[in-house]
């Protein structure tokens, strides 16, 4: 974090009390004191506790100790860039990332990158967002292998106005895609797309359900790890003090 200074001559004012004046401007600190105002913003958590060599939960927000942005670093994660199991800021990479930019397993943010991801735009191996590109791609536009969406590109695409060599559209009904999409929706219990704006809505609803219940699977696993591991490191320290 910045130190404080002094407006009327730049003087570094740290250490002094604010009943104290400016050694080098002779002032009142009460008048004089100013500090960075982005200082403000800054904010440094590590927690003691750490698992498998990395904090329970690292905050790096704002400027501070050398950087423009906090860098967060830990098992939850938290800050301006945040490298995590969980993670969540402006740039986030983790097993679940959430952020403006999110890169994971599953992945939520403005700009989503993942094997399940979602997002305004959204790149991975299932992409659902207003703009999708996947191996199986939901969205307001879509492409992939299977596209579904208002306006859809793929081998198997689904929508309002779509391009594929098998289609389902409001003029074109290939009984290849049907095929697809029914075992999709049976799988998945998804919605049957018409390609209109309720059905648009019914659909990213879906997906984002199908998200969360994904999220909550894929977070399970590291959760049950970390718990492990706790309870382990409760058991030594117990153990030492026997």
């Amino acid at each position: 974090m910045a130190d404080p200074y002094c407006r009327n001559c730049n003087y570094q004012l740290r250490g002094l009390t604010e009943s104290s004046k400016c050694p080098e401007c002779g002032k009142p600190l009460v008048e004089v004191l100013e500090r960075d105002p982005q200082a403000q913003y800054c904010r440094r958590y590590t927690s003691p506790t750490t698992v498998f060599g990395l904090p329970l939960v690292s905050v790096a927000m704002g400027p501070g100790e050398g950087q423009r942005r906090g860098h967060a670093k830990g098992i939850i994660a938290i800050g301006d860039v945040a490298t995590g199991w969980l993670a969540l800021g402006g740039i986030a990479r983790g097993i679940i990332a959430i952020g403006g930019m999110a890169m994971g397993i599953v992945s939520f943010g403005g700009m989503s990158i993942g094997l399940i991801c979602f997002g305004g735009w959204a790149l991975g191996g299932i992409a659902t967002g207003g703009g999708a590109v996947g191996g199986i791609a939901h969205g307001g536009g879509a492409v992939g292998y299977i596209a579904r969406g208002s306006g859809a590109i793929g081998k198997y695409a689904a929508g309002g106005g779509v391009t594929g060599t098998y289609v389902i559209s409001p003029t074109r009904r290939d009984p290849e895609a049907v095929k697809v999409f029914d075992t999709i929706n049976g799988l998945l219990g998804s919605p049957n797309f018409s390609g209109g704006a309720l059905a648009s809505f019914k659909l990213m609803a879906f997906a984002i359900g199908w998200g969360i219940a994904a999220t909550l699977a894929v977070a399970a696993i590291p959760a049950l790890l970390v718990l492990v591991e706790l309870s382990k490191q409760r058991k030594v320290s117990s153990d030492g003090f026997s």
